[in-house]
């Protein structure tokens, strides 16, 4: 087996294997890149070949944490088929690289937050190799949603959506849609759409360039898709639609509700249907909503409001497994952690 850092012509190869895994998604796609430079967590990009092809990667976001040292994070990573004969072995060296390449370069800690669920086989492996650790960086729970035909996605909504998106449609409501990543003026609609969203959740803003960046990334690669829902020339709701592979994800999305005493169209739930059947068409199998509520949460929850629209579209709750660290230089960690300056990289925000 070869560790070592990716290339530019690893583009493709990283590309195909994030799409073949069940543990793959956008946070881990060439183009986040870009996106974690803007957050100030520049990526590190490496791979693991064995008999010339690859069999595991990661991304690694590197905080400076000062004094030349620094906190490296691979969120929902390291990327590898769990399942496989190999995974034990594969995993083992992936790790083994990254936190001898922390260590050269100054790093502290080496944070794994994968996309795995209680009980996959990933998480006895990284059981045997790092420390669990209770904080998330991530939202800790989503709702995956098998993409069926219409006729069973239809079947597996709560009654009440359907409704609301026969009603939607029957009243006019269109969506539209742009794979164009120069198409500046709609992911900027969105950003409007999403700060009147965030506002009603009192969830802090992102910055518009951020949105940017990922839209201009995904959308050139082709696995970005923003979708408009307009009652006529009023735009109600959009969303940005990340594809890769079999997986799909519910990534930015905003709404505009109707006033007060005016009747309801229901674009939100117009546009997450059309989202879906736009996902599917492009070769997705699972569509992921994007966090909702922890299992328990009460109606105060921030979340609780997203959370039960998501729940509305039907398939499984589940639960990430967690989050595991391997300490790279263990006199500075805990030195650091009783000064209280091993600072983390800012966690997850509001759900999609």
């Amino acid at each position: 087996m070869t560790f070592r850092p990716a290339t530019s012509a690893d583009e493709d190869g990283w590309q195909d294997l994030l799409g073949r895994c069940a543990s793959g998604d956008f946070l881990h796609d060439w183009a986040w890149a870009g996106v974690a430079a803007f957050d100030g967590q520049p990526q590190r990009r490496f791979v693991l070949e064995e008999s010339g092809r690859l069999v595991a990667l990661a991304a690694a976001q590197v905080r400076p944490i000062g004094m030349g040292r620094s906190f490296w994070y691979v969120p929902h990573g390291p990327i590898l088929d769990y399942a496989d004969a190999g995974a034990d072995r594969w995993l083992a060296a992936l790790i083994a690289g990254l936190v001898a390449s922390a260590g050269a370069d100054g790093g502290v800690v080496v944070r794994f937050e994968p996309r795995l669920e209680n009980g996959d086989p990933g998480v006895g492996l990284l059981d045997a190799i790092g420390r669990r650790v209770g904080e998330r960086l991530q939202v800790g729970q989503t709702r995956l949603v098998a993409l069926e035909t219409d006729e069973a996605l239809m079947a597996g909504f709560d009654p009440n959506l359907r409704w609301k998106i026969r009603r939607g449609l029957r009243d006019g409501v269109e969506v539209s849609r742009t794979s164009d990543p120069a198409d500046t003026a709609a992911i900027d609609r969105l950003h409007e759409l999403v700060g009147v969203t965030q506002q009603r959740a009192g969830f802090p803003m992102p910055a518009r360039e951020r949105y940017r960046i990922a839209w201009r990334g995904l959308a050139a690669a082709g696995r970005g898709c923003l979708l408009e829902a307009r009652m006529g020339s009023e735009l109600l709701a959009a969303g940005l639609l990340a594809v890769e592979g079999a997986q799909s994800f519910y990534l930015f999305a905003g709404s505009r509700r109707e006033p007060a005493g005016a009747p309801k169209h229901y674009a939100p739930a117009v546009l997450q249907w059309e989202m879906m059947r736009e996902a599917r068409e492009r070769g997705s199998r699972t569509h992921d909503l994007w966090g909702v509520a922890p299992a328990g949460a009460g109606p105060e929850h921030p979340w609780a409001g997203v959370g039960e629209f998501k729940r509305e579209f039907g398939g499984r709750e589940v639960a990430w497994a967690g989050s595991w660290e391997v300490v790279v230089a263990p006199t500075v960690y805990r030195l650091r952690r009783f000064l209280g300056r091993v600072r983390r990289p800012r966690p997850a925000g509001a759900p999609g």
